[in-house]
This record gives C-alpha cells, structure tokens and sequence, in this order.
C-alpha cells in the first residue's frame, strides 16, 4: 500500500522531517504534519490520512495517547505510536486506544515499513469485516422473520429487530444474554427441548408452534465446525398462520364438496330407478316394437351411470387429498372399483 497517505503527529521538528523523508522515501505521501495534539485534532479531520504516525511525548496540553484517543473515537483511523520511551504505564495507557503498532525509537526504515504495512492491512480488514457484519444485519432486518444467533453456551451473539420486538427489548440489551433467561417471555417453554436436541445430536430441528392465534414454523439451526463441535445455533421463527388459515378453508371446501358430490349420487341413483322400471315394464311385452323403446332407455340408463362415475372420481380426488393432508376419511387403499373408474 506504497499509495497510501500518513499524516505524521512529532513535537521535534527535526525527528518529524525525517520520519517524513523517509516515508515519501518508501513511496507514501504525507498528509500533513503537527506538533501538539491540539493542532492533529484540527488538521486530521481536514486530509483524513490512511494512517497516523503518533509521538507520545508532545508540546502542549494533549500528550499523544489522549490525541490518537481522540482520532480513534470520532474518525476510526489507525494509529501508529513513537516513543522513546517503553515504560509500562505509558504502554497500558496506550493499549486502551487499539493502536495498530507501537515503535520504540530509534527504530529502522525496513521496521517502520513493516509496522505500517501490517497497520494498513489490519485496518482495511478490520473495515470489511465491519461492512460484512453491517451487510448481514441490514438483510437480516429486512426479513420478517424473527432470527438470533447463540455461540454453544446459549448466549445471544446477535439478532434482528424482528427478534429483538419478541423479546420486549433493544438488540443492544439482549446481546450477551443466556437465552434461557428469556424461556419463558418471548418464547414458550416448548423451545427448551427442542434447543438442547439440537445441541446434544448437532442437527437441524424443525417444529411448529402456536401462540395465541398466531402459528409459526421454527427452525434451530447448529452451525458445526469441523468435528461437528458447535460454534454457533441459529433459531428462526416464521409466521405460516396464513397457509393454516388457507389449508383450514381447503379442508372446509373439500368437505362441503363432498357432501355435495354426495347429494348428486342419490339424486341420480333415484333417477335411475324411473327408467329401469319402464324397462322392465317393455322388457314384459316381448314384441319388435318394445326392444327400440328398451334400448332407447337402457341410453338414459348409461348416461347416468357415466356422470355418476365421473362424480365418483373427482370425490376420490377430493377425499384422497383430505386423507394425505388432514388424515380425514377412510385411511384404506381405494378399492379396485374406484380404482377402475379414476382409470376411465
């Protein structure tokens, strides 16, 4: 990242010049230079520098842990300190401002190019870590789901706002919690044995649950690492009332469907009864002219027989799906007779 810009904070105006040579020597371009903090918490804003290159001891009332404090909290540039001290107190106080490198004059130009190289990676990982974090909690917002993500003790590592309104509290609050301080409250009781059966077999486990008029579809999810040792558990809770809601009036129409199909066999079956007995009536005159009227209604006989057929057929399509789905009606294979006719 020879590109890269620095802006240089050193009260010795001879030591920063040369820090500066010898950066624009490595091929980086200096930002700017200042020689208290006072002055970097004004010229920092105004480059905004890949990195900053930190003197401890500085003129003026900022020393230099408070000033890269200061950059740290309102710019999140990474900071690099130079002292020539390596005393314990100056080094606890620094380590409390996540620097990216700490170099203890005098040091080397193929050190100082290292510590920089490394700083400007760390940081620019750092940086798509938190832009892939950001990513994946604005889509898990953006779904109406409720979802959380335990690490294998059972506390929450993240969630989403849809989760979050379960629960009754802010992401914020409920991070770092132990699940089972919310079992139950935002989630039934049912869930406690259904999580550990997912911890202690490391698989997927599925159920449906009803709250209130509510139904939803849960999913617990085991994120194994190699060995299935368990880094993680993903819980979902997806609303599927609606589909109970469809299936229910399915179920109803094909009932009502049914009873209906029903009703035309027996107008039917009556209706068959009218010309047989006129057939047998002919069928007793025994003469040429009685066997066209025979025929003629043995055809309203066939007629009937088909439409009752095809009335049986679409009543065993009907009361198949109810028994698959609902396990309402004869729970027997169709007979052959049923069979025959949904062949026709």
């Amino acid at each position: 990242m020879s590109d890269a810009s620095i802006f240089i904070v050193e009260d010795e105006l001879i030591v920063a010049d040369d820090i500066r040579l010898t950066l624009e020597n490595l091929g980086y371009t200096v930002a700017g230079i200042a020689q208290t903090g006072e002055t970097a918490v004004r010229q920092v804003p105004e480059h905004i520098p890949d990195l900053v290159l930190m003197d401890i001891q500085l003129a003026g009332t900022m020393d230099g842990i408070e000033t890269a404090e200061w950059i740290r909290t309102h710019l999140s540039i990474p900071v690099i300190f130079l002292t020539a001290h390596s005393d314990d107190i100056n080094l606890d106080r620094a380590k409390v401002t996540e620097p990216y490198g700490y170099l203890i004059k005098p040091y080397d130009e193929r050190e100082l190019h290292s510590v920089i190289e490394m700083a400007l990676y760390k940081h620019l990982m750092e940086k798509k870590t938190r832009e892939d974090a950001w990513t994946i909690r604005a889509l898990a917002n953006a779904i109406p789901d409720a979802i959380l993500l335990l690490d294998p003790e059972q506390r929450i590592i993240s969630l989403n706002e849809s989760m979050a309104q379960r629960l009754g509290q802010s992401p914020a609050a409920l991070t770092g919690s132990d699940i089972r301080a919310h079992i139950p409250g935002g989630f039934p009781a049912g869930i406690r044995e259904h999580l550990e059966e997912a911890i202690h077999q490391c698989r997927t486990v599925q159920y449906e649950e009803r709250e209130g008029d509510r139904w939803f579809e849960v999913v617990l999810s085991p994120l194994p690492a190699p060995g299935c040792s368990i880094s993680r558990i993903m819980i979902q809770y997806h609303d599927i009332t609606d589909i109970r809601i469809l299936e229910q009036r399915i179920h109803e129409q094909g009932i009502a469907q049914i009873d209906r199909n029903m009703e035309q066999f027996q107008i039917l079956n009556d209706k068959i009864r009218n010309p047989l007995q006129v057939i047998m009536g002919y069928a007793s005159l025994d003469s040429e002219e009685s066997k066209s009227k025979i025929v003629e209604q043995v055809m309203v006989i066939d007629n009937l027989v088909t439409r009752l057929d095809h009335g049986w057929v679409e009543s065993e399509k009907v009361r198949r799906f109810l028994y698959r789905h609902y396990r309402h009606g004869n729970a027997g294979e169709p007979d052959a007779q049923t069979d025959k006719k949904g062949e026709d």
